[in-house]
Protein backbone atom coordinates (compact mmCIF):
# COMPACT_ATOMS: atom_id res chain seq x y z
CA UNK A 1 0.00 0.00 0.00
CA UNK A 2 1.09 3.56 -0.69
CA UNK A 3 2.09 5.50 2.41
CA UNK A 4 0.36 8.74 3.26
CA UNK A 5 2.50 11.78 4.05
CA UNK A 6 2.84 12.64 7.75
CA UNK A 7 -0.25 14.19 9.25
CA UNK A 8 -0.48 17.93 8.54
CA UNK A 9 -2.28 19.66 11.38
CA UNK A 10 -4.41 22.58 10.18
CA UNK A 11 -5.21 24.97 13.05
CA UNK A 12 -8.85 25.77 13.83
CA UNK A 13 -10.30 28.13 16.41
CA UNK A 14 -12.46 25.57 18.21
CA UNK A 15 -12.53 21.85 18.84
CA UNK A 16 -14.12 20.08 15.91
CA UNK A 17 -15.18 16.52 15.09
CA UNK A 18 -15.02 14.96 11.66
CA UNK A 19 -17.79 12.64 10.45
CA UNK A 20 -17.71 10.10 7.63
CA UNK A 21 -21.05 8.58 6.66
CA UNK A 22 -20.29 5.12 5.26
CA UNK A 23 -23.19 2.84 6.14
CA UNK A 24 -25.06 2.79 2.85
CA UNK A 25 -25.35 -0.20 0.57
CA UNK A 26 -22.91 0.02 -2.34
CA UNK A 27 -25.35 -1.17 -4.97
CA UNK A 28 -23.54 0.60 -7.81
CA UNK A 29 -20.26 -1.08 -6.86
CA UNK A 30 -21.65 -4.58 -7.36
CA UNK A 31 -20.69 -6.92 -4.55
CA UNK A 32 -17.87 -4.67 -3.28
CA UNK A 33 -17.95 -2.23 -0.40
CA UNK A 34 -17.61 1.21 -1.96
CA UNK A 35 -15.79 2.56 1.08
CA UNK A 36 -13.09 -0.12 0.70
CA UNK A 37 -12.52 0.38 -3.02
CA UNK A 38 -8.88 1.41 -3.39
CA UNK A 39 -7.41 4.52 -4.95
CA UNK A 40 -3.67 5.19 -4.77
CA UNK A 41 -3.21 2.07 -2.69
CA UNK A 42 -5.68 2.94 0.08
CA UNK A 43 -9.45 2.56 0.53
CA UNK A 44 -11.56 5.61 -0.29
CA UNK A 45 -12.70 5.58 3.34
CA UNK A 46 -9.06 5.97 4.38
CA UNK A 47 -8.67 9.09 2.24
CA UNK A 48 -11.81 10.72 3.68
CA UNK A 49 -10.84 9.98 7.29
CA UNK A 50 -7.26 11.13 6.69
CA UNK A 51 -8.44 14.45 5.28
CA UNK A 52 -10.64 15.10 8.31
CA UNK A 53 -7.91 13.95 10.66
CA UNK A 54 -5.69 16.76 9.41
CA UNK A 55 -7.75 19.40 11.21
CA UNK A 56 -10.23 17.76 13.59
CA UNK A 57 -9.80 16.41 17.11
CA UNK A 58 -11.37 13.06 16.25
CA UNK A 59 -13.30 11.38 13.44
CA UNK A 60 -16.58 9.52 13.87
CA UNK A 61 -17.25 6.84 11.27
CA UNK A 62 -20.89 5.86 10.82
CA UNK A 63 -21.50 2.40 9.38
CA UNK A 64 -23.44 -0.81 9.84
CA UNK A 65 -22.24 -3.24 12.53
CA UNK A 66 -21.27 -5.81 9.89
CA UNK A 67 -18.95 -3.28 8.22
CA UNK A 68 -16.97 -2.20 11.26
CA UNK A 69 -14.28 -4.89 11.33
CA UNK A 70 -13.29 -4.49 7.68
CA UNK A 71 -13.42 -0.70 7.90
CA UNK A 72 -11.28 -0.73 11.03
CA UNK A 73 -8.67 -2.84 9.26
CA UNK A 74 -8.63 -0.41 6.34
CA UNK A 75 -8.03 2.55 8.66
CA UNK A 76 -5.36 0.90 10.82
CA UNK A 77 -2.40 2.81 9.30
CA UNK A 78 -3.87 6.19 10.28
CA UNK A 79 -2.70 8.23 13.26
CA UNK A 80 -6.20 9.56 13.94
CA UNK A 81 -8.57 9.29 16.90
CA UNK A 82 -11.37 7.25 15.30
CA UNK A 83 -14.70 6.50 16.94
CA UNK A 84 -17.57 4.42 15.66
CA UNK A 85 -21.27 5.23 15.43
CA UNK A 86 -23.07 2.07 14.37
CA UNK A 87 -26.53 2.06 12.83
CA UNK A 88 -29.01 0.41 15.18
CA UNK A 89 -31.33 -0.12 12.22
CA UNK A 90 -29.38 -0.49 8.95
CA UNK A 91 -30.51 0.91 5.60
CA UNK A 92 -32.48 3.85 6.98
CA UNK A 93 -30.79 6.29 4.62
CA UNK A 94 -28.14 9.01 4.85
CA UNK A 95 -30.16 11.26 7.16
CA UNK A 96 -30.30 8.50 9.77
CA UNK A 97 -26.59 7.84 9.26
CA UNK A 98 -25.68 11.45 9.89
CA UNK A 99 -27.96 11.61 12.94
CA UNK A 100 -26.35 8.48 14.37
CA UNK A 101 -22.90 9.96 13.85
CA UNK A 102 -23.90 13.25 15.49
CA UNK A 103 -24.94 11.41 18.66
CA UNK A 104 -21.29 10.34 19.07
CA UNK A 105 -19.94 13.88 18.70
CA UNK A 106 -18.77 15.75 21.81
CA UNK A 107 -17.90 19.07 20.17
CA UNK A 108 -20.12 21.97 19.15
CA UNK A 109 -19.07 21.78 15.51
CA UNK A 110 -18.62 18.95 13.05
CA UNK A 111 -17.59 18.51 9.45
CA UNK A 112 -19.14 15.69 7.42
CA UNK A 113 -17.84 13.86 4.36
CA UNK A 114 -19.12 10.98 2.33
CA UNK A 115 -16.94 7.88 2.20
CA UNK A 116 -16.77 8.23 -1.60
CA UNK A 117 -14.96 11.61 -1.62
CA UNK A 118 -11.26 10.65 -1.76
CA UNK A 119 -10.23 14.01 -3.23
CA UNK A 120 -11.72 16.18 -0.48
CA UNK A 121 -9.26 19.01 0.10
CA UNK A 122 -8.17 19.70 3.68
CA UNK A 123 -8.06 23.48 3.26
CA UNK A 124 -11.37 23.58 1.41
CA UNK A 125 -13.21 21.45 3.96
CA UNK A 126 -11.70 23.13 7.02
CA UNK A 127 -12.44 26.51 5.46
CA UNK A 128 -16.16 25.81 5.70
CA UNK A 129 -15.88 26.01 9.49
CA UNK A 130 -14.83 29.65 9.36
CA UNK A 131 -18.13 30.53 7.72
CA UNK A 132 -20.45 28.92 10.27
CA UNK A 133 -21.16 32.10 12.22
CA UNK A 134 -24.89 32.25 13.01
CA UNK A 135 -25.76 29.54 10.47
CA UNK A 136 -26.64 25.98 11.40
CA UNK A 137 -24.66 24.66 8.45
CA UNK A 138 -22.33 25.71 5.66
CA UNK A 139 -22.94 23.64 2.55
CA UNK A 140 -21.32 23.85 -0.90
CA UNK A 141 -23.70 24.05 -3.84
CA UNK A 142 -22.88 22.96 -7.38
CA UNK A 143 -24.97 22.96 -10.54
CA UNK A 144 -26.26 19.58 -9.37
CA UNK A 145 -27.47 20.94 -6.05
CA UNK A 146 -26.20 21.07 -2.45
CA UNK A 147 -23.49 18.74 -1.12
CA UNK A 148 -24.54 17.93 2.47
CA UNK A 149 -21.76 15.36 2.87
CA UNK A 150 -19.03 17.91 2.21
CA UNK A 151 -20.26 20.39 4.78
CA UNK A 152 -19.85 21.96 8.23
CA UNK A 153 -22.55 21.78 10.92
CA UNK A 154 -23.41 23.16 14.33
CA UNK A 155 -24.05 19.91 16.15
CA UNK A 156 -26.89 20.71 18.56
CA UNK A 157 -29.39 22.27 16.10
CA UNK A 158 -28.48 19.82 13.36
CA UNK A 159 -29.01 16.76 15.55
CA UNK A 160 -32.31 18.07 16.93
CA UNK A 161 -33.54 18.91 13.44
CA UNK A 162 -32.41 15.57 12.03
CA UNK A 163 -34.30 13.71 14.74
CA UNK A 164 -37.44 15.73 14.06
CA UNK A 165 -37.16 15.09 10.33
CA UNK A 166 -36.72 11.36 10.89
CA UNK A 167 -39.77 11.34 13.17
CA UNK A 168 -41.71 12.90 10.30
CA UNK A 169 -40.66 10.07 8.01
CA UNK A 170 -37.92 11.90 6.12
CA UNK A 171 -34.84 10.01 4.93
CA UNK A 172 -32.92 12.44 2.74
CA UNK A 173 -30.28 14.97 3.70
CA UNK A 174 -31.95 17.57 1.52
CA UNK A 175 -34.98 17.35 3.80
CA UNK A 176 -32.63 18.19 6.67
CA UNK A 177 -31.17 21.19 4.85
CA UNK A 178 -34.66 22.51 4.14
CA UNK A 179 -35.18 22.80 7.90
CA UNK A 180 -31.82 24.33 8.84
CA UNK A 181 -30.43 27.85 8.54
CA UNK A 182 -27.91 27.08 5.80
CA UNK A 183 -25.17 29.25 4.32
CA UNK A 184 -24.76 27.89 0.79
CA UNK A 185 -21.31 28.35 -0.74
CA UNK A 186 -20.77 28.50 -4.49
CA UNK A 187 -18.02 26.17 -5.66
CA UNK A 188 -14.92 28.02 -6.89
CA UNK A 189 -16.56 31.39 -6.21
CA UNK A 190 -13.33 32.71 -4.69
CA UNK A 191 -10.91 29.89 -5.45
CA UNK A 192 -11.08 28.35 -1.98
CA UNK A 193 -13.52 25.55 -2.79
CA UNK A 194 -12.32 23.67 -5.89
CA UNK A 195 -14.73 21.43 -7.77
CA UNK A 196 -12.29 18.53 -7.42
CA UNK A 197 -12.76 18.54 -3.65
CA UNK A 198 -16.40 17.56 -4.14
CA UNK A 199 -15.72 14.73 -6.60
CA UNK A 200 -17.89 11.77 -5.67
CA UNK A 201 -16.73 8.33 -6.83
CA UNK A 202 -20.07 6.58 -6.57
CA UNK A 203 -19.74 3.80 -9.14
CA UNK A 204 -17.13 1.20 -9.98
CA UNK A 205 -17.03 2.55 -13.53
CA UNK A 206 -16.23 6.05 -12.28
CA UNK A 207 -13.41 4.69 -10.13
CA UNK A 208 -11.87 2.86 -13.09
CA UNK A 209 -12.21 5.99 -15.22
CA UNK A 210 -10.31 8.03 -12.63
CA UNK A 211 -7.60 5.39 -12.38
CA UNK A 212 -7.16 5.42 -16.17
CA UNK A 213 -6.95 9.21 -16.17
CA UNK A 214 -4.25 9.03 -13.50
CA UNK A 215 -2.45 6.18 -15.25
CA UNK A 216 -2.90 3.80 -12.30
CA UNK A 217 -4.89 0.66 -13.03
Amino acid sequence: MAERAPRRRVPTDERTTGIVVAGGRSTRFGDREKALAELDGQPMLYHAVATLGDFTDSVVVNCRPDQQAAFSDGLEPLDTDIRWALDETPDEGPLAGLATALTAVDTERAVALGCDMPFADTDAVSGLLARLGDSDAVVPRTDGGPEPLHAAYCVEPTLATARAALADGERSLRALLDRLAVDYVAVDADGTLPVRSLTSVDTGERLQEIKRERGRD
